[in-house]
């Protein structure tokens, strides 16, 4: 089909009032391109992300130490649906969402755990 559709488009255009090809035909191949695009690089490389997101989210427990997107790091006191309380120091602690925990850091290596 696709190459049906190329060969339509590669012919000459026609001269004076005979039909031809649909103006609009010409950004076919590009719309196929970005949907080519679309389907074979990006939404492979979001499910990955969300997988791995999932799996952070669910490895997650309390006393484990963890990195924020803004870059805090705490330790976790409580878990509840959609929050996490971290605490920062002896007398801080800090709720934050748990879409904004970044990474879990690592308790015998002190390095932080791939996403």
């Amino acid at each position: 089909m696709l190459f049906a559709l190329l060969v339509l488009l590669a012919e000459d255009p026609p001269k004076g009032d005979a039909p031809g090809v649909a103006p609009w035909m010409q950004f076919v191949p590009i719309i196929l391109i970005f949907a080519l695009f679309y389907f074979l690089l990006i939404l492979p490389a979001q499910r990955k992300e969300r997988k791995q997101r999932e799996a952070l989210f669910s490895a997650l427990k309390k006393n484990d130490e963890v990195v924020t997107a803004g870059g805090i790091i705490g330790v976790v006191q409580n878990i509840k649906d959609d929050e996490v309380v971290l605490k920062i120091d002896e007398n801080a602690k800090m709720r934050v969402l748990k879409s904004s925990i970044a990474r879990i850091i690592a308790k015998d290596t002190q390095s932080p755990v791939s996403q």
